[in-house]
């Protein structure tokens, strides 16, 4: 199944968003992460289409949304999703965040408790583990020859990925320049990184999801540790945790089977 692509028009600049399924279904939304879009719930989002409206926006600066004229921080991206979900008319959803997109879901959970339903947490948590800035990554250039040498970086970094899924994602994360070479999309003010907005206290955050929730962790995850996924399930009033094997972060990408049958299992479809 492949999605219908849409525009919302923000405060100064559009949003793009892909959505699945059919509109008169309970919606779902999807957040990607940092540097991602929202083709990466490609994966998983027609066998959920298949209960919901899924829906996934480009979040601003990302894939084919416009950059943000105020900069990035999580506290805005938490406030373009209310705009967001305001405009597509969504009084009340569901919403699975992957990475920092599931950092604006828990806050954005957090303050409107009347507006979520149920949410999932993807591999994230409101402490980094330390293997994650031990890492040796690969160096990143600044443009590439082909979409193929993005989709064999891809998975040098994943040996889950797919070739083809590598391809595919890669083709929808760059833009061709007029010389012939490949950037990314995202913005290259994202660079920098999203400033974690510091003013955010993510635990006390957990403690005020009213919500169910589902806290999922790659078993090879460098992001989130299993003490720290084990300690957001007690902080949280209604959590649970599911470990996914043979996936690193971006559960939905690296077994993509696993990741739909635990969300499955807690929207309480089949």
């Amino acid at each position: 199944m492949d999605p219908q692509s849409g525009f919302v028009q923000m405060d100064g600049f559009r949003l793009h968003y892909l959505e699945w399924g059919d509109p008169n279904r309970p919606p779902v939304v999807c957040l990607h992460g940092y540097t991602g879009n929202a083709y990466a719930w490609q994966p998983v989002a027609p066998e959920l289409a298949r209960y919901f409206r899924v829906i996934a926006p480009d979040l601003p600066g990302h894939g084919d949304s416009d950059p943000s004229p105020d900069g990035y921080s999580i506290r805005k991206y938490v406030d373009d999703l209310g705009r967001f979900t305001d405009r597509l008319g969504l009084d009340r959803f569901d919403l699975i965040g992957l990475s920092m997109g599931g950092r604006v879901a828990m806050v954005y959970a957090a303050e409107n408790p009347g507006r979520v339903g149920r949410l999932v947490i993807v591999d994230i948590g409101p402490q980094i583990s330390r293997r994650w800035s031990q890492r040796q990554a690969e160096p990143e250039p600044e443009s590439f020859g082909s979409v193929e040498e993005v989709a064999e970086r891809l998975r040098r970094g994943n040996p889950y990925l797919t070739a083809e899924y590598a391809r595919f994602i890669a083709g929808h994360s760059l833009k061709q320049r007029p010389d012939g070479r490949y950037v990314w999309k995202w913005d290259p003010a994202l660079r920098q990184g999203v400033p974690a907005s510091p003013e955010i206290d993510y635990w006390a955050v957990l403690s005020r999801v009213a919500c169910p929730t589902l806290v999922l962790r790659g078993e090879e995850s460098p992001i989130l540790d299993q003490d720290v996924a084990e300690q957001m399930v007690r902080t949280l009033p209604n959590g649970r945790l599911r470990v996914i094997p043979r996936a690193i972060h971006t559960l939905q990408e690296d077994n993509p089977a696993e990741f739909l049958a635990a969300v499955k299992e807690f929207f309480g479809v089949s």
